[in-house]
């Protein structure tokens, strides 16, 4: 899908960017310091446990600094939709032909699945009447859905599989429903 996609593109002059040093990298060392290796296996039951408390900081950092999405909409949408990747673009043209028939929608695009944007899901306002997770597979970030709304709303799941494509047209059958209290 991405090799036939065509749309504008604006190149802009990057900023000179300043990395940091990648001594976690697991190149040669040259013998000027210990050399990285990637272990996950730990016998004893000390090392294991002070690796894992690592591998958790690791990803309370992560939860906390590298976290991205997209929303919009979110206050007073009366349907919820979440989508990443291509999908998202499919739900975005849905939502346009929702507001043209008095549907007020928002939308959720996650940009990192992991972690996974939780937080933003507490900004939903008190207008909605359900998520819809649309995903071109068997429902996997739906589940995160669910846990990010923490029962506040139904979460429904609109999904394709096997190089299906959803439709604009049967997003928008589910939003419809949703909106109406039937799906």
């Amino acid at each position: 899908m991405i090799g036939q996609m065509m749309e504008a593109v604006e190149f802009k002059d990057p900023a000179p960017i300043e990395l940091p040093p990648k001594d976690w990298a697991t190149t040669g060392t040259g013998g000027k310091r210990k050399p990285n290796i990637v272990n996950s296996l730990y016998l004893e039951a000390e090392a294991l446990q002070i690796h894992n408390k690592n591998l958790e900081k690791k990803y309370n950092l992560m939860e906390k600094n590298e976290v991205l999405y997209e929303a919009f909409g979110l206050e007073d949408a009366e349907v919820v939709l979440v989508a990443y990747g291509t999908t998202s673009r499919i739900v975005k043209t849905a939502m346009k032909q929702a507001e043209k028939k008095g549907i007020k929608v928002g939308m959720i695009r996650p940009i990192t699945i992991w972690p996974f944007p939780y937080d933003v899901f507490k900004t939903i306002g008190n207008n909605a009447k359900g998520i819809l997770a649309v995903e071109m597979n068997a429902g996997q970030v739906t589940d995160d859905v669910k846990i990010g709304i923490a029962g506040r709303l139904p979460v429904y799941f609109n999904g394709t599989q096997g190089g299906m494509v959803p439709t604009p047209a049967n997003i928008l059958a589910d939003i419809e429903k949703i909106a109406g209290g039937t799906k």
